[in-house]
């Protein structure tokens, strides 16, 4: 085989492979991402957590997530925000356990309690009047 040709499937394969690594390194990182977002370990770390119980597949879920995610950075520092998939066993289960089903935001006390529960979307001012309670009283 001439050195041109290996040189040619040497380049190929090494294309090949950065092709096939990048998507992989992409869905990893989104798999992490995720994980990180259900992880519910902090309830009862003393700060308050909201935990939504999203599908989605549903354009309401998504909707209630967007207001959610425009009014959240104000309140980031007094608690937290997690998202629970309700098409996962760890989401089905969360969502069994509290009796509620998606497009639902579960607001806890720092000490863990069920402080709220808001079933629906729910619009930016009803979200940011809920959450100021919640960070007064949680």
């Amino acid at each position: 085989m001439s050195r041109e040709k290996v040189n040619r499937y040497t380049r190929r394969g090494f294309l090949t492979m950065l092709a096939l690594a990048v998507p992989g390194m992409w869905i990893g990182m989104e798999w992490n991402a995720r994980q990180a977002q259900a992880d519910v370990s902090m309830l009862g770390s003393g700060r308050p957590v909201i935990v939504q119980i999203h599908d989605p597949g549903c354009p309401h879920c998504r909707r209630l997530r967007r207001n959610v995610e425009s009014v959240y950075p104000e309140f980031q520092e007094a608690m937290e925000w997690r998202i629970m998939d309700i098409n996962t066993g760890d989401g089905r289960g969360f969502a069994r356990q509290h009796g509620v089903s998606h497009m639902t935001l579960l607001l806890f006390d720092g000490d863990g309690d069920m402080y709220e529960v808001l079933e629906g979307v729910r619009s930016e001012d009803e979200l940011r009047t809920a959450f100021r309670r919640l960070q007064r009283d949680g």
